[in-house]
């Protein structure tokens, strides 16, 4: 450490020291947040990490099938009422 910085650092520990319990919480917290550990640093620098969450998923073997009519106009929700074949 050059001696420029342990002026800084003598200098804040002398203001920290004169500070309400409370407001040296704050102090700490900012510094805490200024200086996230590195799996906070990876996040926020877009870093991807391989096979984090292998197996929790899974994509249907119809996933890219068409979609059928009843999809489309609401009759798998109960939103349009199939019309009674007998009827017919």
């Amino acid at each position: 450490m050059n001696i420029a910085v342990k002026d800084e650092v003598s200098e804040l520990a002398e203001m920290f020291s004169e500070l309400e319990p409370q407001a040296r919480k704050t102090v700490i917290d900012l510094v805490k947040l200024l200086q996230p550990d590195k799996q906070d640093q990876s996040k926020s620098e877009g870093k991807r990490i391989a096979g984090l969450h292998d197996g929790q998923g899974f994509i249907s073997d119809d996933f890219n099938d068409e979609l059928g009519d009843e999809f489309w106009f609401g009759e798998d929700f109960g939103i349009i009422k199939k019309d009674d074949e007998s009827t017919t």
